[in-house]
Parts: structure tokens; C-alpha cells; sequence
């Protein structure tokens, strides 16, 4: 699983580019998550 919370709580401190870059890394958990559900 991903660490969701390290990733919101460094947010702040990080600049845009580097935002867009973790919002590209939590879709792209949310659809590894979504196809072991799929999986299961």
C-alpha cells in the first residue's frame, strides 16, 4: 500500500511541480489498489 499521509503532510513544503508529480503517484496507487480489488 501506499503511504498516503507521508505524502499529504510533505504537500506543503513541496513546490508545484514536484505536486503534480505526487498526484500522478497517488492515481497511479489508487489504480494498483483498484485492480487487486478487481483481482480479489
Amino acid at each position: 500500500m501506499c503511504s498516503l499521509i507521508s505524502k499529504f503532510s510533505s504537500i506543503g513544503l513541496e513546490p508545484a511541480h514536484k505536486l503534480k508529480i505526487d498526484q500522478n503517484k497517488l492515481q497511479n496507487c489508487r489504480s494498483n489498489i483498484l485492480n487487486l480489488v478487481n483481482v480479489l
